[in-house]
């Protein structure tokens, strides 16, 4: 089995979405929601104590972390890519998992900042990004729940039928991580 470690549920039903559009079979059972990012790199909170329970036992051999980057304006320490970097790293050391463990970086791949809905958003038309933008000014919604939350909201109700474009190449890291991550899992 694999365990696919998330900051939070939303994170979850995302990377399932894009299981989903892979053909790829998953259990529910494959994902750990942490509730935020100072959890995920915390290798004390109760859900690793069970991973590390479920991989001595020989039940979980692979383990991938799927982090927002955030911005580094907002939290020095904790956000910003390098940050992100070196506590995940040293997460995996502290977990000892190295060898069976990998991370993906959440974020836009173009301003190497964001969330996991910012990955999602930079696939979306810049033309439908503006009317997105219209309506942050129009209704003076400015926090980072915007991009979390209300913009992806906003998109998953203007465009059901499609919401994300999973074959857009920005999803072309993620794909791979997680093929490579089932490939062994068959």
């Amino acid at each position: 089995m694999v365990k696919i470690v998330c900051e939070g549920v939303t994170d979850v039903k995302n990377i399932k979405k894009l299981l989903t559009f892979l053909e790829i079979s998953f259990i529910d059972e494959g994902f750990i929601s942490t509730g935020g990012k100072s959890f995920l790199v915390n290798k004390d909170i109760e859900q690793y104590t069970i991973l590390l329970k479920k991989i001595e036992d020989g039940f979980v051999q692979q383990v991938l972390f799927v982090v927002d980057v955030d911005d580094s304006k907002n939290d020095q320490s904790l956000c910003g890519i390098e940050n992100t970097v070196e506590k995940i790293k040293t997460l995996q050391k502290e977990l000892n998992i190295e060898t069976i463990s990998d991370y993906y970086l959440a974020c836009d791949p173009i301003t190497k900042k964001g969330s996991f809905e910012s990955l999602l958003l930079s696939t979306v038309d810049d033309k439908i990004k503006k009317c997105y933008e219209g309506f942050r000014e129009c209704s003076e919604l400015n926090s980072k729940a915007v991009d979390k939350n209300i913009l992806t909201e906003l998109h998953n109700l203007t465009k059901p039928d499609k919401p994300y474009a999973f074959e857009h190449q920005n999803f072309n890291e993620l794909k791979q991580k997680l093929k490579n991550l089932f490939k062994g899992d068959e």
